[in-house]
């Protein structure tokens, strides 16, 4: 991607000390363009899963940026969640204690239209204001240079983007072209007041919306978007009163992605979502973008999936329900001075559970409390209410899953230790038109009240997403097609779904597994009672987890803890730590059912013909995507 590319490299340059996450880059091409997938997968250690070394991991709240700036600085805390803003670059690069992180987003800073009321409903103003707005101003005035511009609503990192393919771009202000657009439909100038009206003849203004907790960039990204509606001699204005679905004209938010999936297509801009609050924010309709949703969602092949992405992709681009108005390079300092063995991750960044899982004290051995900022109070413990990226960033290291996001947004094993994908093509007993998966699990997983972790739960927890959806629990989204869940043998579960689709494996392989004991309908917390349950706060609320660690403590305003979970599957034995050799403590084991299933070998299995339906690539977020409260 030339233009990017070019930026990236500069942002590169800026110091010796500067961590790049190019492999990963590199990495993703390889996997895309090598006939040898299994090449790209060999960067990644086979003992990814071993740990954790430290005994703690302690979360400091420290709302302050500047604060936590000078935290770091001292020693009081390794290492921060946010991302410093580049005016703290040259103090920390001039740190010999401390290295930095830079990383471009996956993700982006946007502003979403609202699509259904008038005359923003017409696809020619949206598309108007785009040429007006100055993606090149909000690089150089508001990023300080640490940006670049990008059109496509897929994120520059994503594989599947289509950035360069776009046949043009909305990168610097074209005024001329969006005034001649108005021209075109119907929207004439009043010579009185100076500012266009619409085709009906009635006057209009639009008011821009941001969070006054972002008044930098937010507010700064809006008055950019003010001055653009100006210059289309449209009466515009910024505000910082938030409004909800159905309730805006334009609004700045910024948005991240956990994975490479994109099947967020399919919901995000669909016409039958958009008067359902946060399904389809910008109340987007189009019918001609509706009709690529089942190539999307269903085909079975890359080729089929990508023209429908791309495509979908083109649609967005010429209506323009969101304008993406940046895409920011992302850096985050940490000291070098005490720990080593960050995990540099595409999507989490250095900040993110492999990290967690990885560092160790600079001599080898175990032990050592790891303190860490976080800029906002953790809202909720709930796995399935809460929208705080701090609550998420501390359960991910105490609830397991069947895979995990590998550091390089790849799916690496967890629980799970062998996995087959069927059709009625590979397996009779599959009903026509069905995609069955079985996986058998590590047989030394325990829950921290001792309860040993089963196939019957991992089965459970898909069977309690899908029951308690009716009840509005948003983590059955993503399990519509689900058929069933069970388990045959302690370790070993069959999920299976009434269609056939490249991304059903994304859609349950990388949720929370819970509980079966805790979380049933009988005695335990019951489907309608996802969203009441409160651990962590609520100290009668049950709690049972399975990671590499536990919550210890707690003091609201403070500090958040958690300890190394001895009992964890892959806890390490550290009479191999100096050697930086680590292993698990016990191998975890399963059942003999033949030869297993390498996740590279099925990754790269061809979809067509005889071949066994595998779907296995990047990946789609467990529950409902949310908005960043970072900028």
């Amino acid at each position: 991607m030339y233009v990017h590319k070019s930026k990236w490299i500069e942002v590169g340059k800026l110091g010796k000390k500067w961590v790049i996450p190019i492999s990963l880059i590199a990495l993703l091409l390889l996997l895309m363009l090598s006939p040898n997938p299994s090449a790209a997968f060999s960067v990644l250690p086979n003992d990814l899963n071993v740990g954790p070394y430290v005994d703690k991991i302690v979360y400091k709240v420290i709302g302050n940026q500047d604060q936590r700036i000078l935290a770091l600085q001292s020693g009081e805390i390794e290492m921060d969640t946010s991302f410093f803003d580049p005016v703290h670059l040259q103090t920390l690069d001039a740190d010999p204690d401390i290295d930095i992180y830079e990383a471009v987003r996956n993700g982006y800073g946007h502003i979403t239209i609202d699509c259904s009321d008038y005359p923003l409903n017409i696809s020619g103003l949206r598309r108007a204001f785009a040429y007006a707005f100055n993606k090149t101003r909000v690089t150089t005035e508001i990023m300080d240079g640490f940006s670049v511009e990008h059109d496509s609503l897929v994120p520059l990192p994503n594989s599947w983007c289509i950035e360069d393919e776009l046949d043009w771009h909305y990168y610097d202000a074209r005024p001329d072209i969006g005034n001649q657009i108005l021209d075109d439909i119907g929207f004439s100038i009043n010579a009185t007041t100076g500012f266009r009206v619409a085709p009906n003849g009635d006057a209009f203004d639009i008011i821009i919306a941001y969070s006054s907790e972002s008044p930098e960039i937010g507010g700064g990204t809006a008055q950019i978007g003010v001055d653009a509606l100006r210059a289309l001699h449209i009466e515009a204005m910024v505000t910082t009163t938030m409004h909800g679905h159905n309730d805006y004209d334009m609004v700045f938010y910024a948005h991240n992605f956990g994975s490479d999936s994109v099947s967020w297509l399919a919901r995000e801009y669909w016409s039958e979502y958009a008067d359902d609050p946060y399904q389809n924010p910008s109340n987007f309709r189009n019918a001609t973008y509706d009709s690529w949703r089942d190539q999307l969602l269903y085909g079975t092949s890359y080729e089929e999936v990508y023209e429908a992405a791309a495509e979908m992709q083109k649609i967005l681009h010429y209506n323009v329900p969101r304008l993406v108005v940046y895409v920011n390079t992302y850096m985050q300092g940490y000291r070098n001075d005490q720990f080593t063995g960050h995990v540099e991750d595409l999507g989490k960044y250095i900040s993110g559970p492999w990290t967690m899982r990885k560092i160790r004290k600079l001599d080898g051995t175990q032990g050592g409390v790891f303190p860490i900022a976080i800029s906002q109070e953790p809202e909720s413990f709930n796995i399935f209410t809460t929208n705080s990226a701090y609550s998420t960033a501390i359960m991910s290291e105490i609830w397991p899953s069947l895979y995990s996001y590998g550091p390089d947004s790849t799916p690496y094993q967890y629980l799970a230790e062998r996995l087959i994908t069927e059709t009625h093509t590979d397996n009779p007993t599959v009903t026509d038109g069905h995609t069955r998966f079985t996986i058998d699990i590590i047989q030394n997983a325990t829950w921290s009240d001792g309860t040993p972790l089963t196939a019957e739960d991992v089965a459970f927890s898909y069977s309690y997403f899908y029951e308690s959806g009716p009840f509005g629990n948003p983590a059955a989204t993503d399990l519509g097609d689900l058929v069933a869940a069970y388990a045959p043998t302690l370790f070993r579960v069959v999920v299976e779904f009434n269609t056939e689709s490249y991304w059903h494996f994304s859609n349950f392989a990388f949720d929370f597994v819970i509980p079966k004991h805790i979380f049933n309908d009988i005695d335990g917390i019951g489907y309608d009672g996802w969203n009441t349950w409160n651990p962590v706060f609520d100290p009668l609320e049950p709690h049972v987890n399975s990671g590499p660690f536990e919550f210890t403590d707690f003091e609201v305003g403070e500090f958040y803890e958690i300890s190394a979970n001895m009992d964890f599957a892959y806890y390490p034995s550290f009479a191999s730590i100096n050697t930086f050799d680590p292993v698990p403590s016990t191998s975890p084991t399963t059942e003999d059912v033949g030869e297993p299933m390498d996740l590279v070998t099925l990754t790269s299995t061809a979809i067509t013909g005889a071949a066994t339906v595998v779907i296995i690539v990047m990946v789609v977020e467990i529950f409902r995507y949310r908005y960043g409260k970072q900028n």
